[in-house]
């Protein structure tokens, strides 16, 4: 990630706004190499056309993100190793959650890359105008979970087996991505401040983040519903 030239008059970042911005980023990327993959794997022309069109969306947004790390005095290598310190998180989570088939890729998807939208989208009342804007917009709806639905929810309701099996399948991907979520928060103050469960100087703790966490949990468990399987 580059651009050619910083504004002259940086405007002082608050605490804990280049870091939402590098998460943001970073979930961006992330996002765009896993529905990319998902793509790949697609059983059909449509799904593949559908997925690979979400994923060079997440592209756009990256842009605006990193203009406005300059404009705030972050940008350069300074915001990449904001972003790769993210992404590197990020990477674990997909390391320690691979899809067996295509229906467990779609779980992963939907679930996991929610659950980190759901944490961006927390950081959101703690930036200022122009920036939550810019986040406003990357993290819009690009219509994945519209799609998850309306391709599972027609085998789910004829096979049993496979709803039992997808939803132990996401218990194990929430766990996953509620556990980035804990140490992402715990782990950069900045992020926590954003969301208002701590002051700034103060270091979080697993007590002062866990309404947090509970969010995201209630968030995780609604897109459940929506599959008819069990959180």
């Amino acid at each position: 990630m580059s651009l050619t030239a910083a504004p002259l008059d940086p405007v002082p970042a608050s605490p804990g706004v280049s870091d939402a911005l590098a998460l943001i980023a970073a979930g961006e990327l992330a996002s765009f190499a896993r529905l990319a993959d998902d793509a790949a794997h697609a059983p059909d022309l449509r799904s593949r056309i559908m997925l690979s069109r979400m994923a060079a969306g997440d592209l756009a947004p990256l842009d605006r993100i990193e203009q406005r790390a300059y404009e705030l005095g972050v940008g350069g290598e300074s915001f990449d190793d904001l972003v790769w310190g993210s992404r590197e998180m990020l990477a674990q989570f997909d390391a320690r959650t691979v899809p067996r088939d295509w229906w467990e890729r779609l779980i992963k998807t939907y679930i996991g890359y929610g659950i980190i939208a759901d944490l961006q989208r927390e950081l959101l009342t703690g930036l200022d105008e122009t920036t939550r804007k810019i986040a406003n917009e990357a993290l819009g709806d690009n219509g994945h979970a519209d799609f998850v639905v309306a391709t599972l929810s027609p085998y789910l309701a004829g096979e049993s087996q496979l709803g039992s099996r997808l939803a132990l399948w996401g218990r194990r991907v929430v766990g996953e991505g509620l556990g980035v979520a804990q140490r992402l928060l715990l782990g950069t103050e900045g992020l926590a401040v954003l969301t208002g469960v701590v002051q700034d100087g103060q270091r979080p703790t697993a007590e002062a983040i866990g309404p947090v966490l509970g969010r995201l949990t209630s968030e995780h468990a609604r897109r459940m519903k929506r599959l008819n399987l069990t959180a």
